[in-house]
């Protein structure tokens, strides 16, 4: 694959994780403010509901992968040594991994119990 082609997917992924979570917070605000869960247990109620499951770990992933394209595009245009840039991809791709993991969990939990 050439550079200008992985550039051009980097691109596409941003502008589509963008959009997604543009229309996801307004979907989220439209619904707290038309029918706000009035106890946690109508709150979980709504969160078990499969299709806003899925909706909230498309939200997630496309949160990770927007950061990541965003972080990583600024690491490889702005920090020179080859070393300090691998070592800065290299954290943000656990941290990122890692709050991948912890809100998995977070929906997990909340789902179940």
């Amino acid at each position: 694959m050439s550079r200008k082609a992985h550039g051009l997917r980097a691109w596409v992924a941003q502008r589509v994780s963008a959009i997604y979570l543009g229309l996801f917070v307004l979907y989220v605000v439209f619904h707290f403010l038309t029918s706000a869960p009035a106890s946690f247990v109508e709150w979980k109620a709504w969160m078990a509901d499969p299709l806003v499951g899925v909706l909230w770990v498309l939200a997630m992933f496309s949160l990770l992968l927007h950061a990541w394209v965003g972080i990583r595009d600024v690491f490889l245009d702005y920090v020179n040594p080859l070393g300090l840039r691998l070592a800065l991809l290299g954290l943000t791709a656990f941290a990122l991994l890692g709050y991948g993991v912890w809100a998995a969990r977070v929906l997990f939990v909340v789902v179940n119990s």
